[in-house]
């Protein structure tokens, strides 16, 4: 699992639905829109105490390597930016070239 950081809320709404679902994230170790690339379609989960929100990165932002992500449902207003995970498997860990944590 690799943790992201929420960086601000993308307010799209309609006329019916006024939820906020999407949200702007950034991984270290992914610096540019070639790595960000890779992460599009990928399973991301936000996780506080007793609530999981469960989520996939649809598009690139911008040219530095953040993602925006559409989670199933919205998230607390108060919600802390630091416990988005991003689920990884070994091939892409290899493609993003990413640091495994050693233990």
């Amino acid at each position: 699992m690799l943790r992201g950081f929420i960086t601000s809320r993308r307010y799209k709404t309609s006329g019916r639905n006024k939820a906020v679902r999407e949200y702007i994230v950034s991984f270290p170790g992914i610096d540019s829109l070639d790595k960000a690339k890779l992460l599009i379609g990928k399973q991301v989960e936000y996780r506080d105490e007793d609530l999981r929100v469960k989520g996939s990165i649809v598009a690139t932002h911008g040219v530095r390597g953040r993602v925006r992500v559409r989670f199933r449902k919205g998230l607390p207003g108060e919600l802390d930016p630091t416990k988005v995970f991003l689920k990884l498997n070994g091939d892409l860990i290899r493609g993003l070239r990413l640091e495994t944590p050693s233990s």
